[in-house]
């Protein structure tokens, strides 16, 4: 079988490639009037910095915390969400009315649902506050849509911005050989990336008349190629 790359598999591509950003805020009356507000009851200041550890339950958070005069861990640790694991060593956890940092398990429905769609990355750093909450989400076309659908269930933002779309065909074109970008496209358009796979690679390999070991070459490169471009291009934001 021949293989031809026309503007129709280009943009069968792109589509699947095609990287949204989007913020979303939440004004200090509706966290107020949400189960978020209860960390406002505690802290002037909850602003998470890193995620140390992402799984289907919960994130595990570095948060640079500055708490309310007499609120302190122990009052954090009393956010049902929340769970208190420790400092962040080796420096001690603030005490009462102080500010520091410390490593908070966090397992809101928000959090979860965002953790639930695996090509969504909720982008550190993000702050809850006196004035409200923003957050970045960035992913794929279905994982944007499907998180703000369960945002606006969970807790409706009050402003949604889509502040970059990037369309990636030049650079698709540019980074991808003309047989790497024929092998991805039929890949793709065969449901090869979907979850579950609808066609593996010895089918693949059948249908196109290109040798299994020929074509594993060819895709193994081609997602190097693109998570190189996607790296580069997240760490130069």
């Amino acid at each position: 079988m021949s293989l031809h790359v026309g503007p129709q598999l280009i943009d069968s591509l792109v589509e699947h490639l095609t990287v949204r950003e989007v913020q979303l805020k939440w004004n200090p009356d509706s966290v107020a009037n949400s189960d978020i507000g209860l960390i406002t009851e505690v802290a002037t200041k909850f602003e998470v910095v890193a995620h140390l550890e992402v799984t289907k339950t919960g994130v595990r958070q570095l948060v640079s915390i500055a708490f309310k005069e007499n609120m302190g861990s122990d009052e954090l640790n009393e956010v049902p969400y929340l769970d208190v694991e420790g400092p962040l060593n080796p420096y001690p956890i603030p005490e009462k009315g102080e500010t520091g940092y410390v490593v908070v398990w966090n397992k809101h429905p928000l959090s979860v649902a965002a953790i639930n769609f695996d090509s969504l990355h909720v982008i550190p750093p993000y702050l809850i506050g006196e004035e409200g909450v923003q957050i970045t989400i960035r992913g794929l076309p279905e994982g944007v849509s499907g998180f703000l659908k369960a945002a606006r269930t969970l807790l409706p933002p009050d402003n949604v911005n889509v502040v970059d779309v990037a369309e990636i065909e030049e650079s698709v074109l540019k980074i991808l050989t003309p047989k790497q970008l024929e092998v991805a496209v039929f890949a793709v358009q065969s449901g090869y990336y979907e979850n579950p796979r609808k066609i593996t690679k010895k089918e693949l390999s059948e249908i196109t008349e290109i040798p299994r070991s020929t074509l594993q070459e060819h895709l193994s490169k081609a997602e190097a190629a693109l998570v190189e471009w996607a790296v580069k291009t997240h760490l130069s934001k």
